[in-house]
């Protein structure tokens, strides 16, 4: 055998096994996942009244995958906002969950503006992104989160680390990635304020769903 060939040989096995480590280590942090309850996050939340929204259809559920899903509004003097929070485990992160930079654009809507924004909460400051997005003639502001039950991130590739450091350190690697919205008349619209003050209060409830 080649000098070439035995060095192939063994970058193939030594990629096999870490492959194989992964996935037993993702296995076993599947099984100690106590996945959050969604369902339990209130529908009063200070000057907040919320109500359910419509389920997944079949095409979405069949293609975000998550392993629970949550649709809602929230209706305060702020405004009104939407809010859907698709949850994962460890085994469809990176396979199902997907970034709404990356979707958005596939389904038809136009991002003329994205940003990082840091808000209060009373679990602490969290960076969360926002985006102000076009679909026909609607604008929307929007902002989104990737949060687990010990952190809130916002970078793709940072999520993606984080998740697999936590899958190789053997602690639950679970994420739900968070989406929350309200319709805009212009850009600048005082309206757009609502989605900042409606996730400094939900990021805090959503982390005690975990508990």
């Amino acid at each position: 055998m080649s000098r070439q060939s035995l060095f192939a040989l063994l970058l193939t096995l030594s990629f096999s096994a870490v492959l194989v480590g992964t996935h037993v280590v993702t296995t076993r942090a599947e099984a100690m996942i106590r996945p959050p309850a969604l369902g339990s996050l209130p529908l009063t939340l200070g000057e907040w009244e919320g109500q359910e929204g419509a389920p997944l259809d079949a095409e979405s559920a069949r293609i975000i995958a998550p392993d629970q899903y949550l649709h809602r509004y929230y209706v305060a003097p702020a405004g009104v906002v939407e809010i859907d929070v698709a949850y994962y485990t460890q085994r469809r992160v990176g396979a199902s969950m997907h970034s709404p930079l990356n979707c958005l654009p596939g389904n038809g809507w136009t991002v003329s503006d994205s940003r990082a924004r840091t808000i209060p909460t009373t679990t602490g400051p969290v960076e969360i992104r926002e985006l102000t997005v076009r679909r026909n003639r609607a604008l929307f502001a929007l902002a989104y989160w990737y949060q687990s039950r010990s952190r809130v991130l916002t970078g793709e590739l940072a999520t993606r680390f984080q998740l697999l450091s936590d899958s190789l350190m053997r602690r639950p690697a679970d994420v739900g990635l968070v989406r929350v919205m309200t319709r805009l008349k212009t850009e600048d619209a005082p309206e757009r304020a609502a989605v900042a003050a409606f996730s400094t209060v939900i990021i805090p409830e959503l982390q005690r769903s975990w508990n």
